[in-house]
């Protein structure tokens, strides 16, 4: 019987105190379904990498907890590159886990500028790499849900690129897309296309944005009858 929640993915995950925003879609979504929330390991800035990691670490150190749950995964896009540190980074935020990490970003990170030139210069591709980062993530985790007959839905805070590569897209659509709400776009396109944004300038939602965004998701997930599995 699911009793809980599980939530995992970026800062769209999160509450922003700073801009009065103490709510975030999950825990609007706990509340329609619900459900207690078992655990947050969304973090802000960090990537599929570290999702798929830390949402298995998780269940298979906690496989009673992870029985009971709901599994909620929120995509931010294949181009935050994650690692695991040796500096204990922002343990405090995540008892549960002993694993901390950052995330390169090559789109946003100054100081790593010519190591991206290097890799272009090789021949990157960094559409198709991010593209591939985020479709194994959500194959791997959808394997593991499926597997263990544990509940899930997907969707994307944040997007990629548009897939111009067949077998990218061959890969992309392996991903059952009645457990992915709207596969195509993301809540950030939501929210900046309908005015959400929790200030000017900043696309992370509003409290309006969190709570509308929820409530289609509990839609989408009694529509498609995805408590079970």
């Amino acid at each position: 019987m699911v009793s809980n929640l599980f939530i995992n993915g970026c800062s769209f995950l999160t509450t922003r105190p700073k801009d009065n925003v103490h709510t975030h879609c999950g825990l609007e979504l706990a509340k329609l379904m619900e459900l207690d929330v078992a655990v947050n390991l969304a973090g802000g800035g960090r990537g599929s990498k570290r999702m798929m990691w830390t949402t298995r670490t998780w269940c298979e150190k906690f496989p009673e907890q992870a029985e009971k749950c709901f599994f909620l995964i929120g995509s931010s896009g294949g181009n935050r590159f994650d690692y695991p540190t040796g500096d204990g980074y922002k343990a405090h935020k995540f008892p549960s886990m002993k694993t901390t990490w950052k995330t390169w970003d090559p789109n946003r990170d100054e100081h790593t500028k010519n190591f991206t030139k290097y890799l272009f210069k090789a021949g990157m591709d960094l559409e198709q790499t991010t593209q591939i980062e985020s479709i194994l993530a959500l194959l791997d985790l959808q394997d593991y849900f499926q597997n263990k007959k544990y509940p899930y839905v997907f969707y994307n805070t944040l997007s990629d690129a548009e897939i111009t590569n067949e077998d990218i897209k061959f890969m992309f659509d392996k991903i059952d897309k009645k457990r992915f709400f709207k596969p195509n776009t993301s809540h950030l396109d939501y929210t900046v296309a309908n005015k959400q944004e929790c200030k000017p300038g900043d696309p992370h939602p509003s409290v309006q944005g969190h709570k509308d965004w929820a409530g289609q998701l509990k839609e989408f997930i009694d529509a498609n009858n995805l408590r079970t599995i």
